[in-house]
């Protein structure tokens, strides 16, 4: 029998959450779901390790131990991605991190390719559980005043 490919849905809009087959993704830690979601932020640029510390532990100095903790949610979230088949969706390099930003369906990404159901489901909310993510909010509100009543 043919299976059919596990599919991932990533919301930013509102609360950033993650869907394998249209189920939320049960990550091991806390920060591998932050991690994730820095790393779609960033549209498939390259992230290294310093910078996703420096993010994902914003209160503390860089160290061996943050390192540790950076490589557990990578493979914790290499194998989350890999049960629904889809860890193609997370490009590792030495040093580095980015998305397969082609492999998953994200609102977020809609949004930019101003399709107009994506345009529309934006009200206002991006990531709200991450402070970083406000700089990525007020570049959506802007682009949202351009395309005024365009949808």
């Amino acid at each position: 029998p043919i299976t059919a490919k596990k599919t991932v849905r990533v919301q930013c809009f509102g609360n950033f959450e993650v869907f394998i087959n249209e189920e939320l993704a049960k990550f091991r830690y806390s920060k591998t779901k932050e991690l994730l979601a820095y790393l779609v932020d960033r549209k498939g640029a390259a992230i290294e390790t310093g910078e996703l510390c420096a993010v994902l532990w914003e209160d503390k100095p860089y160290s061996q131990s943050l390192r540790s903790q950076l490589r557990n949610s990578v493979a914790d979230l290499i194998h989350c991605l890999s049960d629904a088949g889809a860890e193609t969706m997370i490009r590792k390099k030495r040093n580095s991190l980015a998305v397969d930003t082609s492999a998953f369906d994200c609102d977020f990404y809609s949004f930019l390719q101003i399709e107009p159901g994506a345009v529309n489901a934006y009200k206002g909310e991006y990531m709200t559980q991450y402070s970083w993510a406000e700089m990525t909010l007020g570049n959506l509100e802007r682009m949202q005043e351009k395309l005024g009543g365009r949808t």
